[in-house]
């Protein structure tokens, strides 16, 4: 698979999950890309702690703003993706995952 096929499908999944902690969809976050509870804890606390409130606009990704690298001790790729509101307004917030063996992991959303 070639890094641009790579990069096609990290993007979709990385749009996946972003759809997915919009609707704080806790079965599908654990099914799909193996978040449990705890760290779904984790994501609101961050999300609250930076917009100031549990009504959170809602996020997505742009291809212009997601940046895929390879690791060089392992196999899989890392991923940054800066989150924007829906309406298009850049937060600060950027979130982090992985790639290997065509699953995607998610690491963290950061302040950056």
């Amino acid at each position: 698979m070639t890094e641009q096929e790579i990069s096609k499908i990290a993007f979709k999944l990385n749009c996946e999950l972003v759809h997915e902690i919009n609707l704080m969809n806790a079965n599908n976050l654990e099914t799909k890309f193996g978040i449990k509870p705890a760290v779904l804890g984790e994501i609101k606390e961050e999300l609250f702690d930076y917009f100031k409130t549990a009504a959170f606009p809602k996020l997505k990704i742009l291809e212009s703003k997601f940046s895929v690298f390879k690791y060089d001790t392992t196999e899989g790729f890392g991923i940054e993706a800066k989150l924007f509101t829906n309406d298009n307004i850049e937060t600060e917030l950027t979130l982090h995952t992985a790639f290997y063996h065509d699953q995607l992991k998610y690491r963290l959303i950061e302040v950056m």
